[in-house]
């Protein structure tokens, strides 16, 4: 059975990355390598849903359910939480660019446009170089910055 990553081409193909299309509309998936797993991390548990393709397995771990929380709590207005919640990312998973882009998004809530930029920025550059990140993903934070760059708070 087919396993599927956050940076994998989503199944229902688009052709965009899953966690670019259907990550947010389904439970947290992927299984990510064992070095992004902090010790002692719990083991991936199976899901299901009625939205992956016949032979996919929707896995969620400790990474996906951190991350996914930082979002529903800035979704919710907790941005000091959801802080939180981004620097433990950055600690606990130094091998994935989550915690810089969740800061961002704690910042940009805020409406502190210039810091959320530099977090944006740090996400991106992050990405360069590195396996599991491809154009899409770069060119994502690169339409995100220039967005930010053109509004009148920055």
């Amino acid at each position: 059975m087919a396993k599927i990553g956050r940076n994998d081409p989503c199944p229902c193909g688009s052709g965009k990355k899953y966690k670019r299309c259907h990550l947010d509309g389904l439970q947290p998936v992927a299984v990510h390598n064992a070095s992004a797993q902090p010790s002692g991390a719990a083991t991936p548990k199976p899901a299901t849903s009625s939205r992956l393709p016949e032979g996919w397995t929707m896995v969620v771990d400790d990474l996906d359910e951190l991350s996914n929380s930082a979002v529903d709590l800035v979704q919710q207005g907790r941005l000091v939480e959801a802080e939180q919640v981004a620097l433990r990312l950055l600690r606990d998973y130094p091998d994935v660019n989550d915690g810089f882009e969740r800061l961002a998004m704690v910042h940009e809530a805020r409406g502190d446009l210039t810091r959320a930029a530099e977090m944006y920025q740090r996400a991106l550059d992050f990405t360069i170089g590195r396996d599991g990140y491809d154009e899409e993903s770069r060119d994502w934070y690169r339409n995100k910055l220039a967005k930010l760059a053109r509004s009148p708070e920055t």
